[in-house]
C-alpha cells in the first residue's frame, strides 16, 4: 500500500480513537464521577456501569499513542524539512547605512 493510503487509513483510525477516549471520558467524568457521594459501587446508567466505560477509554488511549507514533514515522520526513525551514539561519546581508543627515561642511 503507498504512503498515502496509509497516511489516510492512520488519520481515520486516530479520529475513531479519538472519538472513542472523548465519549467515554465525558461519560466518566460527567456520570460517573470519581467519590460521587451517596452512590455505591452498582451504580448504572441505561445499563451501563463505570467498570463497562472504563475499558473502552483505556485500549481507546493505546491506540490513540500507538497510531500516534505510526503518524510521526509515516511523517518523520516531512517533519525533519519543515523543522530545517523553519530553523534555518538566515543570511544577514550588511546593508551600508545611509546617514539622512548630511554634513555641512563650512568653508572659512
Amino acid at each position: 500500500m503507498e504512503k498515502t493510503r496509509w497516511n489516510y487509513w492512520v488519520d481515520i483510525a486516530l479520529l475513531v480513537s479519538f472519538l472513542i477516549v472523548a465519549v467515554s471520558g465525558l461519560v466518566l467524568f460527567f456520570i460517573f464521577p470519581s467519590g460521587q457521594p451517596g452512590v455505591g459501587r452498582n451504580f448504572t446508567y441505561m445499563g451501563t456501569s463505570k467498570s463497562t466505560w472504563q475499558p473502552w477509554h483505556s485500549y481507546g488511549g493505546l491506540a490513540m499513542v500507538v497510531l500516534s507514533l505510526i503518524h510521526l514515522i509515516l511523517n518523520f520526513e516531512f517533519l525533519v524539512s519543515m523543522t530545517k525551514v523553519i530553523f534555518k539561519k538566515s543570511e544577514v546581508v550588511a546593508e551600508p547605512t545611509i546617514n539622512p543627515v548630511k554634513k555641512v561642511v563650512s568653508k572659512v
